[in-house]
């Protein structure tokens, strides 16, 4: 039942709207970043794009927060984590996800995508480990989630976690985001690769923003997620160093193309 009206919840009608609204903020950031890249000359700094993406990804998603909200952000994890434990966990799982991603998709060949692999080590940090990690976060678990939270009650648990409709619903919409990447010639197997690790980090920090009650769990967890690619990197190169008599440059190099 429903809170506010005591009427029963139309769980498909909340969930489509929730979906429709988050597919809107994301073709406001798409189309933000393509209307960049058509008006960018040689010249243009190659970050430019990224950042107007996570940009109006933020600024439409704060916009709904705000007109939602009515004055209580907290409902949407704009508050300090009422728990313990939430950052451990989502750190420690960010961390192994992210790199067991990145081994496989090295192991299968491919290198890093686009327009990520046109950044400085500098400008992935800040653009694509912080800037973009708050924002799909603010979006994903800070306005999704707390959208579908009349379906909380509703769910299924696994193993010790209970899984609630919110969370998997918006570890869904967080792994097909990522489906966008087939557009810039990301190898398919790649993006199969990122689409279930992602929907696997999603469940994760989703989870901590349901425990906890705050996204800042969450960011951490996606955050260590990306940190978790290098990781994962430099123990494929390890790997091929120490079994396959390998120079990390050898191997720096093959990964480069």
């Amino acid at each position: 039942m429903n809170g506010l009206s005591g009427k029963p919840i139309d769980t498909a009608s909340l969930v489509v709207s929730a979906v429709f609204l988050g597919a809107v903020v994301l073709g406001a950031a798409w189309g933000s970043a393509q209307a960049v890249e058509y008006f960018s000359t040689a010249d243009s700094p190659p970050w430019m794009s990224v950042f107007v993406n996570y940009a109006a990804m933020l600024a439409a998603t704060l916009t709904l927060v705000l007109a939602s909200s009515m004055g209580h952000v907290e409902r949407f994890g704009f508050v300090m984590p009422r728990l313990p434990g939430g950052y451990g966990a989502g750190i420690t799982w960010g961390i192994l996800l992210g790199a067991m991603a990145s081994i496989l998709n090295l192991v299968a060949g491919h290198g890093g995508m686009l327009p990520v692999g046109k950044l400085t080590f500098p400008q992935m940090v800040l653009l694509v480990w912080l800037f973009a990690s708050v924002a799909e976060e603010i979006l994903v678990r800070g306005y999704l989630q707390s959208y579908l939270e009349p379906l909380i009650k509703r769910g299924f648990s696994l193993f010790r976690w209970r899984l609630s409709t919110p969370v998997i619903i918006s570890a869904l919409f967080f792994a097909a985001m990522h489906l966008i990447l087939l557009t810039r010639g990301t190898p398919f197997l790649m993006v199969y690769v990122i689409v279930v690790f992602t929907f696997c980090l999603g469940l994760v920090a989703a989870y901590q923003r349901e425990r906890t009650g705050s996204v800042l769990p969450a960011i951490a967890a996606h955050i260590s997620f990306n940190v978790g690619g290098v990781i994962g990197g430099m123990v494929y190169i390890l790997i091929q160093v120490a079994l396959f008599g390998r120079t990390a440059a050898e191997v720096t190099r093959a990964l480069g193309g």
